[in-house]
């Protein structure tokens, strides 16, 4: 398998750890929550249920009731399954429940899987109003994911992003001004531009320096404690 961060398309899964963490979904959205790998058995995909609190659709009287509303046969659903230092995402369908004692649930078996290394550091979600500034150049944007090594900034005016690419390509140092919600005045972080996506309109950066004030963001908020989920 290769050792780099590359997403490599497999045709099946390797050997899983029983209890490896698997992040489940639906297309829409309604339906997420962390559980645990349980096996495969032929072509069947076997993992935890997570408890009837994890559900948002609750209240439909029994357990049974919610689960059975929750996971209708047939519903398509993504999987990510974090095993030996890797990342394994593929879709999958809800074929039946085991409500039984351990609650389990039975899903196909994926025609195509994407793997990739798992990130050396968690990268979290946020939404933080971000000034990139290039020499005389000031651009607006959201600062939409980040670690402490990096960043995703979202930028909406195509005039803006356009003029990053040479930015970009001059390997120009830059500085982020961040409007963190617990400072009065912007703090700023030294970055590089490293990618320019037109199509998604965003700009990856690197940090160089000033990174204690992400640092800083990340133990005020306390996302140390939910870090296996990002």
């Amino acid at each position: 398998m290769p050792a780099d961060t590359e997403t490599v398309v497999l045709n099946e899964l390797p050997k899983i750890e029983q209890g490896s963490v698997i992040q489940v979904s639906d297309a829409t959205g309604e339906l997420k929550y962390v559980s645990r790998f349980f096996g495969i058995d032929g072509q069947v995909i076997i993992t935890r249920l997570p408890a009837v609190s994890q559900l948002k659709k609750g209240g439909m009287g029994t357990d049974e009731l919610t689960y059975r509303d929750n996971f209708k046969r047939s519903r398509k659903l993504v999987m990510r399954l974090i095993s030996n230092g890797r990342v394994f995402a593929f879709e999958s369908r809800v074929i039946d429940l085991f409500l039984m004692g351990g609650k389990l649930l039975m899903t196909t078996y994926p025609k195509q899987i994407q793997s990739r290394l798992l990130r050396k550091e968690p990268r979290y979600p946020c939404a933080i109003p971000a000034q990139l500034v290039a020499g005389d150049l000031t651009v607006e944007s959201i600062l939409i994911n980040f670690s402490t090594g990096g960043g995703l900034l979202k930028i909406t005016e195509e005039e803006a992003l356009l003029s990053m690419v040479p930015v970009k390509n001059e390997n120009q140092d830059c500085v982020l001004k961040l409007q963190l919600p617990f400072d009065e005045s912007p703090s700023e972080v030294k970055v590089r531009v490293m990618s320019v996506s037109t199509a998604e309109k965003q700009i990856g950066l690197s940090f160089t320096d000033g990174r204690e004030v992400i640092q800083r963001y990340i133990t005020a908020l306390k996302l140390d404690s939910i870090s296996d989920y990002f």
